[in-house]
């Protein structure tokens, strides 16, 4: 390569790193703020009421997949649609998308309180809890439940105000949103001792918060998407759920996950392994946000790059998103090695049982974070570029087949050291099959965009 081209070369990449920056730092540290709540009710629920609540808080989690499947399938799939639609120079549709996107996520959340409050206890049952277990999960859930629409506008636009070039807004919201929940949390849990329905409704008051805040993208006129009067489509509303449909099937799997790993732990070890998981899998919820983070940062790069056809930038891109979730997850499972019982005592330090078996399930059920890092940016890259059957697939593989194949193989011959490796095992076989698909992929468009140059130079 000539010396001239290696330089803008080199321009080019930094340029794309300091863009990927610039929505990273702000996307992660809101993302850590939105997934916080999770270990907030944890740490609080851990220390005042004990194994109980815990497994409690650890059934709901699949419920909580409900909301977030809908508002992710909504939110990501407007604001990849609306990205690509930018790259291309095609600014007609967005506002109706982003339009209809709101009230399709607000319509589902008032469905879900009207017609799903009634036989919270009878969902917790479904989802594996014991009846006085299921108790609790209600207690929970209420008040979240009957706010639905509010966390779920929360989730879903928390994705779009950040695509739509204000991811510091959404750091501020998310972070003031999750404190007033931490705050609430101990207030209700600890100072008022009103148990579980305390720390739902902690949660429940927080994304309203959150929502509060996002709105001043729009009432500050910073916001490139408009609401219309006008705005239903079918082609529209269907091509925002094909893009949007490999996160939304990422959430619902996540659910499946812990639902699967809830029956066969209580099938073992009973309640104290529930609640050992209850506090690995809200861990896990946090570092799922921030490797989901680390992929939307990518997202409006990307999408606008596709539509664009400006291939090289795209990949670039995706290169340092999976570069950082690389790094950070070795750094955080480095930490895990280094401190498991501190990690573990931290949430149940009465409990010298807990601790010796949370320990070494700790150390196990992590060994599966840096294949869960570049499997999230795997699924995120697809889905930017149109791809979403390689993300649909890939999600559903993870988070059902794979992992149920792995939970019955690994537990019958390992017992409950099998169940906390089986995660590793279907986040390995996942990535060794499709990371070749994107290395196959990248060089198909990486010879589009070579020979459309060469057209261009010749025209020229």
């Amino acid at each position: 390569m000539p010396q001239g081209q290696m330089a803008r070369s080199s321009a080019q990449n930094r340029n794309i790193k300091k863009e990927y920056f610039h929505y990273l730092i702000p996307t992660v540290i809101g993302m850590i703020a939105h997934s916080f709540y999770c270990l907030a009710d944890v740490f609080f629920v851990g220390i005042k009421i004990g194994s109980g609540g815990l497994a409690a808080l650890n059934v709901s989690l699949p419920i909580f997949t409900i909301y977030t499947t809908i508002s992710v399938l909504f939110g990501v799939g407007a604001a990849t649609t609306i990205s690509i639609l930018r790259g291309e120079q095609n600014f007609q549709p967005i506002d109706k998308i982003f339009t209809q996107t709101i009230a399709a996520v607000v319509t589902f959340g008032i469905l879900f309180s009207v017609f799903m409050t009634p036989f919270l206890e009878e969902v917790a049952v479904l989802f594996g809890a014991t009846d006085p277990i299921a108790v609790s999960v209600k207690d929970y859930l209420l008040p979240i439940n009957l706010s639905a629409f509010i966390y779920m506008l929360s989730s879903a636009l928390t994705i779009i105000v950040r695509s739509d070039g204000n991811p510091r807004l959404v750091m501020l919201a998310c972070t003031a949103g999750n404190l007033t929940n931490v705050l609430l949390d101990f207030i209700f849990v600890i100072v008022w001792d009103i148990g579980v329905f305390g720390a739902g409704l902690a949660t429940a008051i927080g994304p309203l918060v959150t929502v509060l805040l996002l709105l001043i993208h729009f009432i500050k006129k910073y916001n490139h998407v408009h609401f219309v009067l006008h705005f239903f489509s079918w082609s529209s509303l269907v091509r925002t759920v094909r893009n949007g449909a490999g996160s939304s099937v990422l959430e619902f799997t996540s659910g499946i996950v812990i639902l699967m790993f809830n029956i066969v732990l209580i099938s073992l070890s009973g309640e104290k392994a529930v609640a050992i998981f209850s506090i690995i899998s809200n861990i896990g919820y946090v570092g799922k946000g921030i490797f989901n983070g680390m992929a939307q940062a990518a997202q409006p790069i990307i999408g606008e790059s596709y539509g664009a056809k400006k291939y090289r930038k795209m990949i670039t891109a995706n290169r340092y998103a999976a570069l950082t979730a690389l790094l950070f997850s070795l750094a955080v499972y480095a930490v895990i090695l280094l401190f498991p019982s501190g990690i573990i005592s931290l949430f149940v330090s009465q409990d010298p049982e807990m601790i010796k078996m949370g320990t070494v399930a700790v150390i196990l059920y992590f060994l599966s974070f840096p294949f869960t890092g570049q499997n999230t940016i795997l699924m995120y890259y697809f889905q930017s570029i149109g791809h979403v059957r390689y993300t649909i697939i890939l999600s559903f593989m993870r988070g059902i087949v794979l992992t149920f194949i792995a939970l019955i193989l690994m537990s019958s011959f390992f017992d409950i050291g099998g169940v906390w490796l089986s995660l590793f095992t279907a986040e390995a076989i996942t990535f060794a099959g499709f990371y070749p698909i994107k290395l196959k992929l990248n060089r198909v468009l990486l010879w589009r965009e070579e020979d459309q140059t060469q057209i261009t130079d010749t025209a020229f």
